[in-house]
């Protein structure tokens, strides 16, 4: 039997704390998770990590093995466009 550990899988998510209006939003994809928020909110959260993940892509690297710190400059650099 082998003792590996097993592989992690890591995730973006983005929540939303500002929807007044009752609805229950929730955009599912292979590497992230929206949830909730205002109209306006939760679609800025899923357009804003589909840039991170194309960022990502772009720079050769894979987002299971970035370290905090490289995926808050990613972040850091999306958002200054």
């Amino acid at each position: 039997m082998s003792s590996s550990a097993p592989k992690k899988k890591v995730q973006l998510l983005g929540v939303g704390f500002d929807a007044e209006d009752g609805h229950i939003r929730i955009t599912q994809a292979e590497k992230y998770n929206v949830l909730m928020g205002s109209h306006e909110s939760h679609e800025f959260m899923v357009q804003l990590i589909e840039k991170i993940e194309r960022e990502i892509e772009h720079r050769g690297l894979v987002l299971d093995e970035l370290s905090p710190d490289q995926l808050i400059k990613i972040t850091e650099s999306v958002l200054l466009y």
